[in-house]
């Protein structure tokens, strides 16, 4: 029996270290091309990341994911190419302060068509699209009555883990002890 818990136990030590994943919500901005405000107008999101270095923060470099309004702006990185470009400029979160900068943009080799979706957290939204003749942009700000919600959907720990298996092993090693 003990040398299957070890192997359980090295096993569950084994195991690699998954990120915690954040959900988000801002709701009421400001649009500055209609000159009103928005009650309504939402913008939400998600990432995933560890705290590796147990500072309390997280940073860029400690995120695998990063979600703004359905595009996942670290995935998106690896597709910039000549005509294409998506990038998280900055991020951080600590005691329930979130603060990023994410865009994309991209046109045709002519330039005949194209586009752009930037966020800034706290300060605004910003989205563009233009063809021959014809330009277009909308532009939404942050205001004091912008509300943020944050909340965490954490997986279980690794001893969690350990602990909801262990009758499972011992079940098993019980009845290997019974059999002829």
């Amino acid at each position: 029996m003990s040398r299957t818990f070890l192997c359980a136990l090295l096993a569950a030590c084994a195991m690699p270290a998954h990120g915690e994943t954040w959900h988000f919500a801002y709701q009421g901005f400001h649009d500055s091309i209609a000159g009103a405000f928005l009650p309504d107008r939402k913008l939400t999101g998600s990432f995933v990341g560890q705290d590796a270095d147990g500072d309390g923060a997280l940073v860029r470099a400690e995120i695998t994911s990063l979600v703004v309004e359905g595009v996942d702006f670290i995935a998106c990185e690896s597709h910039s190419n000549e005509y294409y470009h998506c990038s998280t400029e900055a991020f951080a979160y600590q005691d329930g302060t979130l603060s990023f900068a994410v865009g994309q943009h991209g046109g045709d080799p002519e330039g005949w068509i194209g586009g752009g979706h930037f966020y800034t957290s706290g300060e605004r939204e910003w989205r563009y699209a233009y063809r021959l003749d014809h330009y277009e942009e909308w532009e939404y700000h942050w205001t004091p009555q912008t509300t943020f919600v944050i909340s965490s959907a954490p997986e279980p720990g690794t001893w969690a883990l350990l602990l909801a298996g262990l009758p499972l092993i011992l079940h098993a090693v019980g009845r290997k002890r019974k059999s002829p």
